[in-house]
């Protein structure tokens, strides 16, 4: 099992990269723990893999563009294919424990256009209104799930066999997980699915220029939308404002750049587009409670 301290996201797509995810077997399990995870917060990101995953100590905050919920020790859920979503350790100092599969649908799926990718999959994967399905514990009827994902978690990785067995227990939460939805085959798409696809286009713009001046009609224009429609789908999907969500990036490579480099604080808040260390520490330490200089010897250490 990969233990997670951070993400690391395509700075182009805000796809996350998922080390050590190959087509001949997509899928990794994870392990986060709120005590080593940089920052208690993962940031806006999607992938086309599912995210199912299973809270075995502490409480984590988890947000899709229409929805959050707060997700505490014993409850689980599943964040759908290419689905927008952030997730935030309600107390980073506490004793977080949270454990993760990341597969394909093909995974579970089959052949390709065949019946159980056709009835059980596709419906699934391509229902926009099932952002995110939650398992709560004291909901009989989602107990059977929660203590069968438990369970996947405890396969031996290194056994013979470990891939059949972790397959067939997925595509058993999987049946659990589609008779809990209760898809509806041939949906058709709706306007918070071309929402989407402009916060993308967004996302990306600001990811590629943040060293620079970004104002919002510029965000709006590589989006080909109005300002207004820009503020309106910040809000309505990532509920912040497009100023908020360009500070945040910033901030993100920042950090990076601190815990990765020793270049000077003024370098790193020149080239994430601060313009002065000044501004760049006030914000940081807004965001953390922690200077630059602080930041970058409370977790550069983290592991020594």
């Amino acid at each position: 099992m990969l233990h997670v301290t951070g993400i690391d996201l395509n700075p182009d797509s805000r796809e996350e990269h998922l080390p050590g995810y190959t087509p001949n077997f997509p899928h990794i399990a994870s392990l986060v723990q709120g005590t080593r995870y940089f920052g208690g917060k993962a940031p806006w990101h999607w992938h086309e893999s599912v995210e199912l995953f299973y809270v075995r100590k502490g409480a984590i905050l988890y947000r899709t563009p229409h929805c959050e919920h707060v997700m505490r020790a014993g409850s689980g859920g599943m964040v759908n294919s290419n689905v927008l979503h952030s997730t935030q350790i309600l107390k980073p100092e506490a004793d977080l424990e949270l454990v993760l599969h990341l597969f394909s649908p093909a995974l579970v799926a089959g052949v390709p256009g065949g019946t159980v990718e056709e009835q059980y999959v596709r419906p699934l994967v391509q229902d926009k209104e099932k952002e995110l399905i939650l398992l709560d514990p004291a909901d009989a009827a989602q107990t059977e799930t929660l203590t069968l994902l438990r369970k996947t978690f405890d396969l031996d990785e290194t056994a013979y066999g470990y891939e059949l067995r972790l397959q067939a227990a997925l595509s058993e939460i999987w049946a659990h997980l589609a008779a809990q939805a209760h898809p509806r085959p041939g949906t058709e798409e709706k306007a918070a699915t071309a929402a989407q696809q402009k916060l993308k286009q967004m996302m990306v713009y600001v990811n590629t220029h943040y060293a620079e001046k970004i104002t919002v009609p510029m965000l709006a224009a590589a989006a080909y939308c109005s300002e207004r429609e820009c503020y309106r789908t910040f809000q309505s999907c990532l509920h912040t404002s497009p100023t908020d969500y360009i500070r945040t990036v910033r901030l993100q490579s920042a950090c990076k750049l601190l815990l990765e480099t020793d270049r000077t604080v003024t370098d790193i808040a020149q080239s994430c587009g601060f313009g002065t260390s000044s501004y760049f520490g006030m914000q940081l330490y807004a965001e953390t409670g922690c200077t630059p200089t602080e930041y970058r010897k409370k977790w550069q250490n983290i592991d020594t």
